[in-house]
């Protein structure tokens, strides 16, 4: 059941980038992202309190501040853009490009906690690095009228897997002392929130026609993506292995390209799943871990967990 939690939360997280562009035309990035953050926040929020409760977490007014930040860069900034490539490119390319977070991890790890790389670490990166440039060259629609504008859009979705790096790096501690539900919770809403002031600053419309398909595209962005999946895949973890959880992650490319393809009708070349595949294994960094230290597997103490 725990492993079924962990599925299930993967095959929805997946359907975010598709679900992001067919709700794209009627309401714009800006309000899809504030409303999905904000929505998905207070869903989170009963089981973040009463985890606090549980496990006795206390928030002082520099706690607050400092969750508030990391809202900011996780939705106002990487999120907006994730949803900003979705808008101007390709749905697949995006929900690709943003899985490779896991590798800015390791960069900002490197160069923020003075994390070393070892071998499998490096040989990941570089890897992810070349699958990622094989993915970008073999686009064969750059200039396609299908799209608003793909090459911006491959640009903001690669400025937004890096900031989430950043961000997970920069989330580390806080986690580690309030707890993942009331961080995520507390940072979603102040995130959503200073979005939806800011997007009114610059004229940007946060009201949108609130038709049945615009209502029900936002539920489900906020409640079930950003809510209930979350929910699941930690409920999930709490009974086997962090690494065996994320394991599950080297499944959204697949999943979401699949689903680009048969709901949205977005095909990629050759090379691109070529460059998809490499993109895959520099995720998956057990494989790497077995073939550089065969004789002890463990001698790398490297995690395999991808956020």
């Amino acid at each position: 059941m725990n492993h079924l939690f962990c599925l299930l939360a993967i095959l929805i997280w997946s359907s975010l980038e598709i679900t992001g562009k067919l709700v794209g035309a009627g309401i714009n990035p800006f309000a899809l992202t504030a409303w999905r953050f904000v929505i998905g926040g207070l869903a989170l929020m009963p089981f973040a309190l009463r985890q606090a409760a549980r496990k006795n977490h206390k928030l002082d007014k520099s706690s607050i501040l400092r969750i508030a930040s990391l809202g900011i860069l996780n939705v106002c900034v990487s999120m907006l853009l994730l949803q900003l490539s979705i808008f101007y490119g390709k749905a697949s390319l995006s929900a690709v490009i943003v899985s490779m977070n896991p590798l800015f991890v390791s960069v900002f790890a490197l160069l923020l906690l003075k994390e070393k790389l070892d071998k499998a670490q490096l040989f990941s990166l570089l890897l992810g690095f070349g699958g990622l440039l094989v993915i970008v060259l073999g686009e064969g629609e750059i200039g396609s009228d299908n799209y608003r504008n793909l090459p911006l859009g491959i640009g903001f979705a690669v400025m937004a897997s890096a900031i989430f790096g950043l961000y997970t790096v920069l989330t580390k501690s806080a986690v580690l002392r309030y707890g993942n539900l009331l961080t995520n919770s507390l940072s979603f809403i102040s995130g959503g929130a200073l979005l939806s002031i800011f997007s009114l600053a610059i004229d940007k419309e946060l009201l949108f026609k609130p038709s049945l398909s615009n209502l029900g595209f936002m539920a489900y962005l906020g409640l079930i993506i950003t809510g209930l999946a979350y929910l699941l895949y930690f409920e999930g973890m709490k009974r086997i292995s962090a690494a065996k959880a994320s394991g599950y992650f080297f499944l959204k490319p697949a999943v979401a390209v699949l689903l680009a393809f048969f709901i949205l009708g977005e095909t990629l070349t050759l090379l691109q799943l070529i460059g998809i595949t490499l993109v895959i294994f520099s995720l998956n960094r057990s494989w790497l871990i077995a073939l550089i230290y065969p004789s002890n597997p463990n001698k790398s103490g490297f995690s395999n967990q991808a956020i």
